[in-house]
């Protein structure tokens, strides 16, 4: 920084560096902020971090509006020198595939972690939750597995190719079938067993920031992928939208374990409905998922007769 340095120049536009320096800071400080406000500190260095809570959250959402273009220049150009990092910046598709993988690898080992508290902790709540893991991860694992033989078995064919991917999307819907029935048993026990009582407040909002990102970013594919038309896509976009439906409900029924005051028992009746929405939900997109792969598979038989 010369003599022509101008601080309202450099905070107005930033580097990349700074912004990211900046968003780091303020996770910390919010973090802080929220731990201070939980244990109800009341000394003057409390203070201290709420306000620098309040002041790095609103220069990084004036940041995020201004500098956001030049952070995604900046990743754009950097990916573009790998060609993995560069299909994943510029190809939706590959992309999509990508964190799919990272998801099985995510729910293997939640399955693996609740198995072991299970064990650990003599818990029916975190055996419950190793079983749908464990269910989950063998979905996707076979959706990808499935994904792979296709291509293999298709060979740069792309009428077989098509035909792979949607008798894939069919059995993928039969598979949430299977999945629900888990998922019954597993909304049930849940309701009805005694939540864990090592949950703190952090690790609730914690879980709470997870679901929620599950959530936005499940609804933002749908959109993307029904442009697509692409079954292999649409299979992963229902995959992760039932896991952010039931991951909403394991949050619900954790948050009132956490913030109830032991009056769980009043609110089973909520946990019960939302229990019973997310069975819907994967019911619908199975039969969905069923009902659209028949047709088609139909309609690309009469093309080629």
């Amino acid at each position: 920084m010369g003599k022509d340095f101008k601080p309202i120049k450099f905070l107005k536009d930033p580097p990349v560096w700074f912004m990211l320096a900046v968003w780091g800071a303020a996770l910390l400080f919010i973090a802080a902020a929220i731990a201070l406000t939980i244990t109800a500190e009341t000394d003057w260095y409390a203070y201290i971090f709420y306000a620098l809570a309040a002041v790095s959250l609103a220069y990084s959402i004036f940041l995020i509006v201004r500098g956001a273009p030049k952070l995604k220049a900046a990743i754009a150009a950097k990916a573009k020198k790998h060609a993995f990092t560069d299909n994943i910046v510029s190809n939706y598709s590959f992309r999509t595939v990508v964190f799919f993988v990272i998801s099985f690898a995510i729910n293997a080992g939640f399955a693996v972690f609740n198995g072991v508290m299970g064990i650990v902790t003599h818990s029916v709540w975190y055996g419950i939750m190793a079983c749908y893991y464990i269910f989950l991860s063998a979905l996707r694992g076979g959706l990808l597995y499935g994904s792979y033989r296709a291509r293999k078995l298709a060979a740069g064919y792309e009428d077989e190719m098509a035909v792979y991917k949607l008798k894939l999307y069919r059995l993928c819907g039969i598979s949430l079938f299977v999945l629900e029935l888990a998922l019954a048993a597993a909304v049930t026990l849940m309701i009805l067993s005694e939540r864990p009582t090592a949950y703190s407040e952090i690790m609730a909002i914690t879980s709470a920031a997870y679901t929620f990102y599950k959530i936005i970013f499940a609804i933002i594919n749908i959109r993307k992928v029904n442009r697509l038309h692409d079954p292999m896509l649409q299979s992963y976009r229902n995959i992760n939208l039932t896991d952010a439906a039931v991951s909403l409900l394991s949050l619900q029924v954790t948050l009132v374990a956490v913030f109830s005051d032991g009056q769980i028992a009043e609110m089973n009746t909520l946990n019960a409905i939302t229990g019973f929405a997310v069975c819907a939900l994967t019911i619908v997109l199975g039969v969905l998922m069923i009902v659209n792969a028949t047709i088609r598979l139909k309609k690309l038989k009469r093309q080629t007769e």
